[in-house]
């Protein structure tokens, strides 16, 4: 891939090498003064004695530490006939598709298509979206994505307490992320409704996973998809790993939970806890209190009692499941219970209860799934000035039915994603505005759910 010509064939083959390889690194083409720079590495090393091939090996090293590859640059513009917005170029644009689908850089097609200046016609668009959506590179999304948006991406520093969850383990924690992004990726390339991550009746299971769960007649270590037919298991509420991010190493987390739901599914976060919150008395739990006798208490607390309202019933309703998702009916002495009551009287008891309460709440998992899209496509938070954009982006994807996949289109058409801010704009409103270079690498947190 990167010995295109034969180096020991003369200068102009390094400097077809060098040039190839600079135009993807800096995901478009290469200027004459950063080309000079390069071949004056060249021309060093030459003098220095080393052989072609390392001389190529020098300029790459300078390529791999410049600007230009590190770092998203942008190029800044004045657009004064539009409110300080500017359609950004098509190379800038082949990069955000690029590491918004694939977690890295433009391929040659992408460049060679941002290079013929039609990448931003809505058919070419289409057409480049289809083709990475098909290749193996687009496994990134769902992986990066799911790890943001669920928050299983915390998977890896989780650390449940061995005498109390024996069962957990290594390969029982790789599993659950698998079956996470496997069941994404079903409702993505299906272009299923984003509500079917609620009301799923089917998961991806291999043998070990199926033994945890309790589910019979899965042999073998491949993962398949597993029709559910109780209601203990199903949808993005009834993932071992979002059980296991969402609870404490020694116990379940009814506040954890009950936000995860606020923000993640019903895109109404709730604020910081005050300072001073008192913790729970972990020693009595499941001996002279249940965990829900104890919250009932710290709800009394007026300073609490709001948040907790919102908070604590969504996750009573979900601790069926222990804090490494195991299901169980008791508590330690006591059984569990799972009734709730929303403020507005809507009552349920139990996670199917649960699922069938939030499955007509499609409109409210739809925008928080606009809005968690957008963050991770452009890499920053979504503000007050996208406000306009999501109503826009909602109202488009509501005529498609709220279909995964197509979702992935009018983000990728959206004023945002084709937009930046200038410089001048940037400067007055610095904390709403995208950073100037964000890293090439994709690291898909931006103001993201931590």
């Amino acid at each position: 891939m990167i010995l295109i010509r034969d180096p020991n064939s003369g200068p102009q083959a390094i400097e077809k090498i060098v040039s190839t390889v600079a135009r993807r690194a800096y995901r478009r083409p290469v200027t004459k003064d950063e080309m000079d720079k390069l071949m004056k590495l060249v021309s060093t090393a030459r003098a220095e004695g080393l052989n072609p091939e390392e001389c190529v090996q020098i300029a790459i090293e300078g390529m791999l530490v410049s600007p230009a590859f590190l770092f998203h640059i942008e190029q800044s513009q004045k657009a004064a006939d539009s409110g300080g917005v500017h359609r950004i170029s098509d190379f800038e644009l082949a990069s955000r598709l690029s590491y918004f689908l694939w977690s890295s850089m433009p391929d040659d097609e992408l460049l060679d298509v941002a290079e013929s200046g039609t990448l931003a016609q809505p058919e070419v668009l289409d057409a480049q979206i289809a083709r990475m959506l098909k290749d193996p590179r687009a496994s990134a999304l769902s992986e990066n994505f799911v790890g943001q948006w669920l928050e299983i991406r915390n998977l890896d520093s989780i650390k449940p307490d061995p005498d109390k969850f024996p069962a957990w383990s290594a390969e029982i924690k790789e599993a659950m992320r698998t079956e996470t992004v496997m069941l994404f990726e079903s409702i993505l390339h299906e272009n299923r409704p984003v509500s079917e991550f609620l009301t799923a009746r089917y998961t991806f299971l291999n043998e070990s996973l199926a033994r945890f769960y309790g589910i019979p007649d899965v042999v073998g270590p491949e993962f398949r998809r597993v029709e559910l037919n109780t209601g203990e298991r199903g949808g993005i509420l009834g993932l071992g790993s979002v059980m296991a991010v969402s609870s404490y190493p020694s116990r379940t987390s009814v506040v954890l939970r009950g936000r995860f739901i606020l923000d993640n599914i019903l895109g109404s976060p709730p604020p910081p806890p005050p300072p001073d919150v008192p913790s729970l008395n972990e020693d009595s739990l499941g001996i002279k209190l249940t965990l829900r006798q104890q919250m009932e208490k710290h709800r009394a607390d007026p300073n609490c009692a709001g948040c907790h309202a919102k908070m604590d019933p969504l996750g009573f309703a979900l601790e069926n499941y222990d804090a490494i998702g195991h299901w169980r009916t008791q508590d330690g002495q006591f059984p569990v219970d799972t009734s709730g009551v929303l403020p507005d009287g809507t009552t349920f008891d139990g996670p199917a209860s649960l699922r069938d309460v939030l499955a007509p709440k499609t409109s409210q998992l739809a925008q928080c799934m606009v809005e968690k899209m957008l963050i991770y496509s452009l890499g920053r938070g979504v503000d007050k000035s996208d406000r306009r954009n999501v109503a826009d982006i909602m109202e488009a994807w509501k005529g498609k039915e709220y279909r995964l996949e197509s979702l992935i289109y009018i983000v990728a058409h959206s004023l945002p994603f084709q937009s930046r801010h200038d410089q001048s704009v940037q400067d007055a409103d610095a904390a709403s505005a995208p950073a100037k270079g964000k890293p090439a690498g994709k690291s898909p947190s931006g103001k993201g759910p931590q």
